[in-house]
């Protein structure tokens, strides 16, 4: 007979029984083991007591202490994975064995890689979906690993759109596994030989189908690379017809600021007859200006702009009247495939201007007979900036006759039928400066306005420059000749401007006079009187090579 008390660890049993016939009541008095442990051996007395098993056949005629031996439970991982040999492929750790470094050192020395690859990561199997492996994972069941591999160098190819010249060679090999596009991006640039006439780079994807690569992203496999191209982008422009502007002296009022041109371009003793041409209707935008830029870049054409502005609406700002001559050229030989139609030459070779260093401005030819692009003269800029027509009874409003065109006052933005609030002006009859400030808003990006009394920001406050286009257009459908930024043109300055009658005047000829114009004003957050830089008749200049936040261009061109 065996018996035992339920809660205390000891049974009774009749003299003589063995090992055999008491083992399995002594199991019952185990109520658990500690986690990941199991019984491994009894032992008689305690644990270095004769083992306890079916060889043991000692029947029990006293009493005696039985010892439970216990040793931790076994899980088994099995190791698999991709381009590997496992070798053996499967190991024992206690249950309970964490993913460290010891495990992982037991793991890797039973791995071999194929040729050519190395192990990118270790996953686990989790019901089904692979896991990547963390350190310290605890290990509670049999479990299968995974080695993901990768190549130790792969191949780049080079493809394209149909518009985009690829050498023939298009491959860049014994490229290192996880090398960034950054690194590779030049390499594969250098597989393009040209593009189609009239299509320009748009954008780098991983496969034609794929996302756009940006800088960090890294390559594991051998990937395709495609150029995507575009067309070049048109720019939208107004025709405005041949004319011939007498001039005269403005009847209206100015800032009381001496050592300033207030009175534009077209002064009495002065006529000019301009040739038909074509203004840009937009400020030139950042993402015109990448565009180009990029383009012009890969193929020997040299800027002093090594900004960053990213692709937007905004006017590209930051520009110097050099970097715009050359930007204008490249635009040109990106639309029409040649430089046939370049505007600007150097005397000196006769060849297109692709860069223009400190010495050079001299030397730099305008043709204005070609149909590239190119900056305004001053007179074309401010001819488009105040034109209003010829009607008597509907264009003379806030302008002044010019023969038989009727201009905008030079006191005002462009498009604006109300003149700017200034200092010490006579207020139009039943205005305030709170309406021309509102007039002067709707066709205009500026800040700060004269309220009568000071300088103040406008109530719905500007803080930057503005998508353009975002403001009224002016007569000819023309926008942001004022305001947002200041526009090069391409001539020289000088306050004396020549007399008499001239064709399609391109500004001084004197080498003494060294810079450039610049018109239409600007907007900003700093500089109190800005808004006066948006008067139609201001003029401003300032060196070839300045390269400011607040100076941008526009273009014009021939059709």
């Amino acid at each position: 007979m065996i018996s035992s008390a339920p809660n205390f660890p000891t049974l009774e049993v009749d003299k003589g029984k063995t090992w055999g016939e008491i083992e399995s009541f002594a199991k019952i008095k185990i109520k658990k083991y500690k986690p990941h442990y199991e019984l491994k051996n009894w032992h008689l007395t305690n644990a270095s007591g004769t083992v306890l098993n079916a060889s043991y056949i000692t029947p029990f005629n006293a009493d005696a202490t039985v010892f439970i031996e216990t040793k931790p439970v076994d899980i088994t991982l099995t190791i698999t994975g991709t381009h590997i040999t496992a070798n053996p492929p499967q190991l024992k750790f206690p249950r309970g064995t964490k993913w460290n470094t010891v495990t992982k050192t037991a793991v890797e020395a039973c791995i071999t890689y194929d040729p050519g690859f190395k192990l990118k990561q270790w996953m686990r199997d989790n019901g089904g979906v692979k896991r990547p492996l963390v350190n310290n994972f605890p290990f509670s069941k049999d479990t299968t690993i995974y080695a993901e591999t990768k190549r130790e160098k792969i191949t780049i190819t080079v493809k394209g759109d149909s518009q985009v010249h690829i050498k023939p060679d298009n491959t860049i090999s014994d490229i290192t596994s996880g090398t960034p596009w950054q690194d590779i991006k030049v390499l594969a640039k250098a597989k393009i030989t040209g593009y189609d006439t009239g299509f320009v780079f748009s954008a780098w994807k991983k496969g034609a189908s794929g996302n756009e690569l940006l800088n960090g992203d890294t390559f594991e496999d051998d990937t395709v690379v495609y150029v995507a191209a575009k067309p070049v982008p048109a720019s939208d422009g107004v025709k405005i017809n041949s004319e011939t502007i007498v001039g005269k002296d403005p009847g209206c009022e100015f800032p009381a600021i001496t050592g300033t041109s207030w009175t534009g371009v077209f002064p009495a003793g002065r006529t000019v007859t301009l040739s038909e041409y074509t203004m840009g209707k937009y400020e030139v935008t950042a993402e015109l200006w990448n565009t180009i830029y990029v383009w012009a870049k890969d193929r020997g054409y040299e800027f002093d702009y090594n900004g960053n502005t990213p692709n937007s609406d905004k006017p590209i700002s930051g520009v110097s009247w050099r970097d715009c001559v050359v930007w204008c050229n490249a635009y040109t030989e990106a639309k029409f495939g040649n430089t046939a139609q370049c505007v600007y030459t150097d005397s000196r070779t006769t060849g297109i201007v692709k860069s223009i260093g400190d010495d050079d401005d001299d030397y730099i030819v305008c043709d204005l007979t070609k149909k590239g692009y190119r900056l305004p003269t001053e007179a074309e800029w401010e001819f488009a900036a105040r034109y209003q027509g010829s009607n008597d009874a509907t264009d003379s409003i806030n302008a002044e006759k010019y023969g038989t065109v009727y201009l905008t006052n030079v006191n005002s933005a462009s498009g604006a039928i109300l003149p700017i609030g200034f200092e010490g002006m006579t207020l139009p009859a039943d205005k305030s400066y709170e309406t021309l400030r509102a007039e002067t808003a709707r066709v205009a990006v500026f800040d700060k306005y004269y309220n009568g009394s000071a300088f103040v920001d406008q109530p719905d406050s500007v803080n930057g420059v503005s998508d353009v286009g975002k403001r009224a257009a002016n007569k000819l459908g023309i926008y942001d000749m004022s305001g947002n930024v200041a526009e090069w043109c391409w001539d020289r300055y000088s306050a004396t401007l020549s007399s008499g009658s001239v064709n399609d005047p391109t500004g001084s000829t004197s080498s003494a006079d060294t810079k450039r114009v610049l018109r239409g004003g600007f907007w900003s957050k700093t500089a109190e009187k800005a808004v006066y830089e948006c008067m139609t008749g201001k003029r401003e200049n300032d060196t070839a090579s300045a390269a400011y936040q607040s100076i941008g261009f526009r273009l014009v061109w021939q059709e």
